[in-house]
């Protein structure tokens, strides 16, 4: 790998859920429609976009290790598998503390988390990126006594990470009960120690705060990236905290490839170098309908704008 301060390494999502490990008869999928669908159903196929693309690294969701286990046998087989296909490195897990707020609910989540820790260490993972509480309709606002609950359970499972060799970093949607008006009382409420924030550039800025600000000041806590961009920066509450905010119901996108909406990008690497941030950086591409388009504008963008800053 290439003597570097930041790598970059991409979030699975955008291909939905990957069934097949391998898919080696094309002619006999081609025949069947006439289509393209074959290039995207196997992971042996989306590791070498990834990788050809130049990406060595992956994030999975946590909902996808149960497939991943029935195709490979086991995390460890998928890493060799991905490490094989120019993969070196599966970098993060996405997962979310649903009912955090209601300390009942903390035994179930972290007997679900313990499960994701494991599958995450066995792969030779780094980071569990959780959204802390579940979406802000139904849920919000939280009062005291649940922000309390909801920064208890991640300091557990910071703690439960930290016994694996791993780290856990907050990653705030826009819709998520933690929002705009706790923010950063939230991740003060956390211990340094245990728990790290992960910067949905996107999350955030749509949320209402300015990622610029928030990255300088929160530096030190900010150890992970999920990179994207928007074109709707600080939207109303009422936008964000309705049923479904997550998707627009006029099928809209709130997320674009860096570069393709407003954010200040060459800033946020500007306040990378002055930091001196080192790891990998993750990119999120979540609600494209061209993946491998995205993920080559994405990687353009890294190579001619980005790289030249801070890299």
């Amino acid at each position: 790998m290439e003597n570097r301060n930041i790598n970059y390494t991409y979030m699975t999502n955008l291909w939905g859920n990957i069934n097949y490990k391998q898919i080696n008869n094309f002619n006999e999928w081609y025949m069947g429609d006439f289509g393209s669908a074959y290039y995207y159903q196997d992971w042996d196929k989306i590791l070498r976009y990834f990788a050809g693309a130049g990406f060595k690294g992956i994030e999975i969701m946590v909902f996808s290790v149960p497939s991943i286990v029935n195709a490979f046998g086991s995390m460890k087989n998928f890493k060799e598998f991905a490490l094989e296909r120019g993969i070196e490195r599966i970098t993060g897990m996405f997962s979310h503390h649903v009912g955090s707020q209601d300390k009942r609910n903390h035994p179930d989540i972290f007997a679900y988390e313990q499960q994701a820790i494991d599958a995450l260490a066995e792969c030779g993972g780094i980071n569990l990126i959780v959204q802390p509480a579940g979406q802000y309709y139904g849920t919000g606002p939280l009062d005291e006594e649940g922000l309390k609950n909801v920064a208890e359970c991640m300091n557990t499972v910071g703690r439960m990470c930290a016994e694996k060799g791993l780290a856990v970093s907050i990653h705030n949607e826009f819709w998520c009960a933690v929002n705009k008006y706790d923010h950063e009382k939230f991740l003060e409420m956390t211990d340094p120690n245990y728990v790290y924030y992960c910067l949905d550039t996107a999350q955030v800025a749509i949320m209402g705060k300015d990622i610029l600000h928030f990255y300088d000041t929160y530096h030190d806590r900010v150890q992970y990236f999920h990179i994207k961009d928007t074109t709707y920066v600080n939207a109303p509450d009422e936008k964000r905290f309705g049923a479904g905010a997550e998707f627009d119901e006029q099928g809209a996108r709130w997320f674009w490839e860096p570069g393709g909406g407003v954010l200040d990008f060459k800033g946020l690497w500007e306040l990378m170098k002055k930091h001196n941030h080192k790891g990998w950086i993750g990119i999120e591409s979540d609600g494209t309908p061209d993946p491998l388009a995205t993920i080559l504008l994405t990687k353009n963008y890294i190579d001619t704008v980005l790289d030249p800053i801070y890299k």
